[in-house]
């Protein structure tokens, strides 16, 4: 690697490994990870001027761009590709999110009563994302989702532990499902697009893995919701404000604490040439609860349809996947909200002071009231 851009500490690299590529599952080490990026992050921007860091990590020395204006660089120019390529998601977009928010719709009917944690949610979404990706009959497929965990605890540092877990029971009964290719299904429209029997299991996979990292994220919006009386009730009004709050939802607490791109060629750093292959982090942490954002620790779905996040690089989805989970996830909890009011059970939330910087969303409860229904009048 070149010499001249500043480079982090043996110790600060070893934080920052640990808190932008974390290992398990989203709520395993509650908002830990998190909490400590923004710290260190912070820390690197005053000491190296916002300028990018060189970071050594376990394989690979990495780049953590730390400025707003250098994140819009690497998003915006052809030169930075995703370090995980999106698998089929153009089309799955475009030609099954009406099926798959309806399957959405129809799950969410199971939470409208009794108290919802996040291992009842949880278990209800998975339900959405077997059946969107395999069809009913992987709908009470629990084991598949059961080996899918054991897949991402295994973390991306442990290549031989996942392939044990994929190459057994997991690739017989995803294999089972994808030869099924019911209608309406990413494995449906894999059978017809894909080719070979290997590519669609690790599509159908990607997709699973995709729809997972989302559970906790609804948990967390569900539980904003039973905490703000007014704004739930703009939400169950508008579909398009229930979609912002999904979003505000996923700004407070985001499921990843960076993106990670490539370089496909040699870039000019400041004057310093950095290699071809570089891997470049892009960390949300410090941007999305800056102290100069006058909304950072509020729940303010309005800012997404204002116009008011519009110029913020980390506030646009950048992906046709992203595009779809808001979609699915919005017409789950439409689905909730169409049937029940959810009233906060303890007190993790207040409207009246700034919202945590962590959230665990396996401690949350919220107790779901059935909507009264006016009687038909004759």
């Amino acid at each position: 690697m070149p010499r001249g851009l500043p480079r982090a500490t043996v110790l600060e690299s070893l934080r920052l490994t640990a808190a932008l590529l974390p290992p398990g599952t989203p709520h395993a080490r509650p908002g830990l990870d998190l909490l400590r990026s923004r710290s260190l992050l912070t820390g690197l921007q005053i000491r190296y001027g916002g300028r990018p860091v060189l970071v050594r990590g376990p394989r690979r020395t990495a780049l953590v761009v730390l400025s707003q204006r250098d994140a819009e660089r690497v998003l915006s120019e052809p030169a930075f590709v995703p370090a995980v390529r999106e698998r089929a998601a153009g089309l799955p977009c475009d030609v099954l999110r009406p099926a798959f928010t309806e399957v959405a719709r129809e799950e969410a009917a199971a939470l409208t009563e009794g108290v919802v944690d996040y291992a009842r949610l949880e278990a209800c979404w998975q339900r959405v994302a077997r059946r969107c990706v395999y069809g009913a009959g992987a709908a009470g497929d629990e084991e598949l989702s059961t080996l899918l965990a054991q897949v991402r605890r295994a973390g991306r540092g442990r290549a031989r532990r996942r392939q044990e877990i994929l190459s057994g029971r997991y690739d017989a009964r995803i294999l089972d499902h994808l030869r099924r290719a019911e209608p309406g299904t990413l494995a449906g429209l894999l059978a017809r697009t894909s080719g070979p029997e290997a590519r669609g299991l690790r599509q159908a996979a990607f997709w699973l893995m995709g729809f997972s990292v989302t559970a906790a994220s609804l948990m967390r919006t569900l539980a904003l919701l039973a905490t703000y009386p007014a704004q739930r009730k703009c939400a169950r009004a508008d579909s398009d404000y229930l979609r912002a709050c999904l979003r505000e939802g996923l700004r407070l607490w985001p499921p990843v604490p960076a993106l990670s791109r490539i370089s496909t060629e040699e870039t000019d750093w400041y004057g310093v040439p950095v290699p071809a292959g570089t891997h470049v982090l892009l960390p949300f942490a410090p941007h999305q609860r800056s102290a100069r954002l006058p909304y950072a620790d509020s729940f303010a779905p309005e800012i997404w349809l204002d116009g008011t996040a519009a110029d913020e690089w980390w506030a646009l989805p950048r992906c046709d996947g992203v595009h779809l989970m808001l979609a699915v996830g919005t017409a789950f909890l439409g689905g909730i909200l169409a049937s029940a009011r959810p009233k906060a059970s303890g007190r993790p939330l207040s409207p009246h002071r700034p919202l945590p910087q962590t959230l665990n969303a396996a401690r949350l409860r919220v107790t779901m009231r059935p909507l009264k229904r006016r009687p038909a009048q004759s």
